[in-house]
């Protein structure tokens, strides 16, 4: 019987930027297209929108997904975290285009606004509480993820006295509900529940450390927030085949900054063409 092919991190970006730059076509120019433009429309048009936003739940839990393998094989994480704020700031004027000022705000000739933030604000937020929970949280071989750090460095873990790790899990208990709140107060993409799917793959992978398991903890995290994310389940597809194998990656950059690009380019055509 052939082997299942097996599926790369690079697959994954791939997976998870081109059901994304599908979600937003919907998002952005199909939806002002229906909400807002003299342009007469078809009922095919209205399940069509929902197929292309159904389509585009695919793609933020694979990013979660992806940060939290890269937690653990960046070299810098702070400046894994610079980067992350770095495109928060290029892309809120891209975002805005389009899918906020083309809706609400355009007739008033503004020409940025703060009332919604983009994902990379939740992907910043989502990274930042990670950070902190890795200098915080109890260490315990009951853990599959110390449990393989220790077999990787050949070292032993001091068991800690129960009343320093009361107090370690009560500091991330106050990290994660601080990030979940600053991401809803910030109005960023997904609001809290997307804090939520970082706390679900985070925990899942310290204390399984397998693959299906720590995505399936997060997903189920922002499925009993937000129904519409149980479609996201489909991942589980290629998660399943992925073994940690890096891949032909794509250019860092261009994985960057196909957020904001794409999203400008949907502002300008539909401000331009569909308005």
């Amino acid at each position: 019987m052939k082997e299942k092919r097996e599926i790369t991190a690079a697959t994954l970006k791939w997976i998870a930027v081109i059901t994304m730059i599908i979600d937003h076509f919907g998002a952005s120019i199909l939806e002002s297209w229906l909400f807002r433009s003299a342009h007469p429309y078809q009922q095919w048009m209205v399940y069509a929108d929902i197929a292309i936003r159904a389509i585009g739940r695919m793609a933020f839990p694979i990013f979660i997904f992806l940060m939290v393998e890269g937690l653990y094989h960046t070299r810098n994480r702070w400046k894994y975290l610079g980067r992350l704020v770095l495109l928060a700031v290029i892309s809120e004027i891209p975002f805005d285009w389009a899918f906020w000022i083309s809706r609400f705000e355009w007739d008033n000739g503004v020409f940025i606004e703060f009332h919604h933030q983009n994902v990379f604000v939740t992907l910043s937020i989502g990274l930042f509480m990670m950070i902190l929970l890795e200098m915080i949280r109890p260490r315990s071989m009951r853990f599959a993820l110390d449990r393989q750090q220790v077999e990787e460095k050949g070292t032993l873990l001091e068991q800690e006295p129960v009343a320093k790790v009361i107090g370690r899990t009560v500091l991330c208990l106050a990290i994660m509900a601080g990030c979940a709140y600053a991401n809803e107060l910030a109005m960023a993409d997904y609001g809290f529940t997307g804090i939520i799917g970082f706390i679900g793959m985070y925990w899942a992978n310290v204390f399984f450390r397998v693959n299906w398991r720590t995505f399936l903890l997060g997903v189920a995290g922002l499925t009993f927030f937000n129904g519409f994310e149980v479609v996201s389940i489909i991942d589980l597809v290629f998660i399943k085949r992925y073994h940690g194998a890096k891949g032909t990656s794509m250019n860092r950059w261009f994985f960057y900054f196909v957020y904001p690009v794409h999203l400008l380019i949907y502002g300008w055509i539909t401000l331009h063409y569909i308005l």
